[in-house]
């Protein structure tokens, strides 16, 4: 199946933004993610898209799936979203998750000017790094909002509606 990401990722990269998309649903943008990491039991998606946020990019690799949101109020790729087989957590905090069978962590690098960090999501073979740098005064409900446009979709639902609806098997 590793072969099938690049050619999949050259895929995302013929087609716009907005459909490149990776939702929260069975589709071929959240199969990508699934496939470049195949040891992951969760893939990030895109739930629900807060006012004044954008989509910015997808970059899939063997081994990395990558993409980024804009914020109208802290500048183009103000998230980078990056899910890996593993993440180096060092200085962090352990911190509340919304996410079922996921631990987060967090690291604060800057309070002012800006307002920057890294949260991570750990789960069963597999991390979800998001990466931002906001505008200060702001950050907290910006902060928020990137959390809630950005879910993980476990990988044993994307593999069930692909057997489902395709008729085929994401780790094949």
């Amino acid at each position: 199946m590793a072969a099938a990401v690049p050619a999949l990722a050259l895929l995302a990269g013929c087609v716009g933004p907005e459909t490149a998309i990776p939702e929260c649903e069975a589709g071929p943008r959240l199969i990508i993610l699934a496939q470049a990491v195949p040891s992951a039991t969760m893939v990030p998606c895109i739930g629900e898209m807060p006012v004044g946020w954008s989509f910015a990019s997808l970059d899939v690799e063997d081994g990395v799936a990558r993409f980024w949101l804009d914020s109208d109020r802290a500048g183009l790729r103000a998230l980078e979203v990056t899910l890996t087989a593993r993440c180096v957590t060092s200085g962090t905090t352990a911190v509340d998750s919304d996410e079922e069978g996921a631990q987060r962590r967090q690291r604060l690098d800057s309070l002012a000017p800006r307002f920057v960090g890294t949260t991570f999501d750990l789960f069963t073979g597999g991390c979800v790094r998001y990466r931002y740098e906001l505008t200060s005064g702001a950050h907290i409900g910006l902060h928020e909002e990137l959390h809630d446009a950005v879910s993980l979709f476990p990988r044993r639902d994307l593999a069930a509606d692909i057997r489902n609806d395709l008729d085929d098997d994401l780790d094949a």
